[in-house]
């Protein structure tokens, strides 16, 4: 299993326009194979949002990645030089 976070400000002017374009994030992600979707945000950082959702294989975590990157109707609501930030992550072996 993989746990997958991708951060991101909205930027203040197409907020609206992000949170429209959010609200359908968990039926696109789900119909890409993630599980457990789920967004937060930054209650310190309003505008600082965070998604999570797991993945059963990294195939499927870089076409994820890969369809998020390329979404620029959702990108051109972020702000920020590095816009998305997406990571992947398994449970650490120790």
């Amino acid at each position: 299993m993989i746990t997958v976070f991708i951060e991101y400000k909205l930027e203040h002017e197409k907020r609206a326009q992000g949170l429209l374009l959010l609200a359908d994030m968990a039926a696109r992600m789900e119909g890409m194979g993630a599980k457990q979707y789920r967004s937060w945000e930054g209650v310190d950082q309003p505008g600082l949002f965070v998604e999570a959702f797991d993945v059963d294989t990294m195939e499927q975590y870089e076409q994820i990645k890969s369809v998020r990157l390329a979404d620029r109707d959702f990108c051109n609501c972020v702000a920020g030089a590095g816009k998305l930030h997406v990571w992947a992550f398994r449970a650490a072996e120790l």
